[in-house]
């Protein structure tokens, strides 16, 4: 596939807007949403409502009430967001599985909408885009040790940079990188995090090691307090678009 180039770059926190002004047109830009699941808890049915059988048995699989809920709550988001761009109605959307188990919109047939979906702790973003697209969350732990990991996930200067002062918060930041390329590209955790370079700046990257011939940018950004997330997406992209879930601009 040759040689391709990731460019790594970080946002101050960026200010959600409502999503009352939201068009649901795909047209060369991102979309970002955020969903906070406490929240939307008293609303749970709503989000239950739509969802397919197979997903309601996921649901019901999860031990934890607090897994349970966060799992309706992102599926049921995700429904109500997709359906604004594709115009049917949350409950008629059905996926598939691609080939490296990343789903996809199967119905009604729509090649140029992308999505991807992560959650951690009390939020879940979607990101919807016309091209490949990863994104990454996760709640920054502060009593997460993770010394162990770094060798095996990281190199050197990676670690040189974790271990200096805010150690979590940078742990993370470059945690969210590798794992926003990765599905964003679809190969999902590799033996090889440790080669896919998170600091800041431009790097050339051998691309059969991501399963990919494109270029990739990845934005980090703070998403709430004690959030940080990650944002994989073609360099074209034209603009970035952070919104908040309302359900009750949805459920109306």
């Amino acid at each position: 596939m040759g040689f391709i180039s990731l460019n790594n770059i970080f946002s101050a926190r960026v200010n959600w807007q409502k999503s009352t002004l939201v068009n649901f047109k795909i047209d060369g830009q991102v979309d970002i949403w955020q969903v906070n699941v406490s929240e939307n808890l008293h609303l749970i049915n709503n989000f239950l409502a739509v969802l397919s059988p197979d997903e309601i048995l996921r649901a019901n699989r999860y031990l934890r009430r607090e897994d349970r809920d966060r799992f309706v709550i992102s599926r049921g988001a995700l429904r109500h967001i997709l359906a604004g761009y594709l115009v049917v109605q949350p409950a008629e959307i059905r996926f598939e599985l691609e080939s490296n188990k990343k789903p996809f919109v199967v119905y009604p047939a729509e090649k140029i909408l992308k999505y991807n979906l992560s959650d951690s702790e009390d939020y879940v973003l979607i990101a919807v885009a016309g091209s490949a697209v990863g994104i990454d969350i996760e709640y920054i732990k502060p009593k997460f040790y993770y010394d162990s990991i770094l060798p095996l996930n990281f190199n050197q200067r990676e670690v040189d940079y974790i271990q200096q002062e805010d150690s979590s918060f940078r742990f993370f930041t470059l945690w969210t990188r590798k794992e926003a390329i990765l599905k964003a590209t679809g190969i999902g955790l590799t033996d090889h995090l440790k080669q896919i370079p998170s600091l800041d700046g431009k790097f050339t990257v051998d691309g059969d090691l991501l399963a990919t011939g494109n270029d990739w940018q990845l934005m980090s950004f703070v998403s709430a307090p004690d959030y940080i997330a990650t944002i994989a997406v073609d360099p074209k992209i034209k603009a970035y678009n952070f919104y908040g879930f309302n359900s009750g601009e949805f459920f109306n």
